[in-house]
């Protein structure tokens, strides 16, 4: 955030800003079934439902007139599936947007690698199990596709060294019990596929706790986490998520939802688009129609940004979510809203730094 407090500074004198960055979905469909899929626990996953390629395009260029800095493609179903992706990629880049993406990365168009690798700022591939019979069991898909996306990846790798382009490429795991056997045998793979990093993160829960993620049972794995990060070198990090696993080490008050704020204003720096087109100020509210903002294919979203039921949804946030009991703990917006939270209400005496 303190990269961006250009943007902080209109916010703070209750200009109409537009987000840093934009989270969105391409789909509500995958060609997968991840065991521990938010998408899926959220309901409305619909097979052949995603953002029209008109929309889409659309969305992008109003990216570039708002200033939108980043836009990533990370959202409740899998991108590749969007067949407007790659123009997407290709046109937001000639707007002056970045652009990255989070993907299965088995249906990835290798046609279009190079539109990828040469336009992107990353793509990270949502990659939870280092085998095939891991990727079976955690990622409810064939084995042999395990093989082929592993193949996919080591062209990326020699394509981008090859043609010497900057796009980051990387792994995240989403760790649960079902997979802590898999965290030694993926790391050891990352590095064998010449990836800059394997990023392994705690699974986030809904608000309700509807996919039963007991926190406790990231005890059991710390040893094998560490022993993890010790395989990272010169050219390849294995990245453990600690500020979301240790959440064990904080209060009983704070593990059971209490923030270190009071306020969510998090959600104008970061906006949200679900991959049916709607736009909600933040992914747990996807499909409540209290926070429905509007839909990208009957609304400009240039005109939303400008519009009254944007910052009427957004003032409702400020006003009348309790953070501490409405939302999902270590969410999205959290740490913006710690920083936002100290810069709205400083310390005493904070001349004496």
């Amino acid at each position: 955030m303190i990269y961006h407090m250009d943007r902080v500074q209109e916010w703070r004198r209750g200009e109409r800003i537009a987000p840093i960055h934009i989270d969105m979905g391409l789909t509500k469909f995958c060609n997968i079934a991840c065991i521990y899929c938010i998408g899926v626990t959220q309901g409305g996953m619909k097979k052949g439902q995603m953002i029209q390629p008109d929309a889409l395009l659309r969305l992008i260029r109003d990216a570039g007139r708002l200033q939108v800095r980043s836009v990533a493609f990370i959202g409740d179903g899998e991108p590749t599936l969007n067949p407007a992706l790659y123009d997407a990629i290709v046109l937001a880049r000639e707007c002056g947007v970045e652009t990255a993406m989070a993907t299965n990365g088995i249906l990835l168009d290798m046609n279009r690698a190079h539109d990828v690798l040469r336009n992107q700022t990353f793509v990270r591939f949502n990659l939870s199990a280092g085998n095939s019979e891991g990727f079976r069991r955690i990622h409810q898909a064939a084995p042999a596709l395990f093989d082929e996306l592993i193949q996919k990846i080591r062209e990326l790798v020699r394509l981008r060294k090859e043609n010497q382009y900057g796009c980051t490429l990387g792994l995240q795991m989403v760790l649960i019990p079902e997979n802590f056997d898999q965290v030694l045998t993926l790391a050891r793979l990352g590095a064998d596929l010449g990836v800059d990093y394997l990023q392994v993160k705690q699974c986030s829960d809904t608000e309700y706790g509807e996919l039963g993620i007991q926190r406790e049972e990231y005890r059991r794995v710390v040893d094998t986490l560490k022993e993890a990060e010790s395989l990272s070198r010169e050219d390849y990090s294995v990245q453990v998520k600690w500020n979301k696993i240790n959440i064990l080490a904080e209060t009983d008050v704070y593990r059971h939802g209490i923030r270190k704020y009071d306020i969510c204003y998090g959600t104008p720096m970061l906006g949200q688009i679900s991959g049916n087109g709607k736009v909600y100020p933040c992914g747990p509210f996807f499909g409540k129609d209290r926070f429905l903002i509007g839909d990208i294919h009957r609304m400009s979203y240039y005109d939303m940004i400008k519009g009254d039921r944007y910052w009427a949804v957004q003032r409702d946030i400020v006003e009348n979510i309790d953070v501490h009991c409405d939302c999902t703990i270590g969410c999205r917006q959290d740490y913006i809203n710690t920083f936002l939270w100290d810069l709205m209400n400083p310390p005493a005496h904070v001349n004496f730094i």
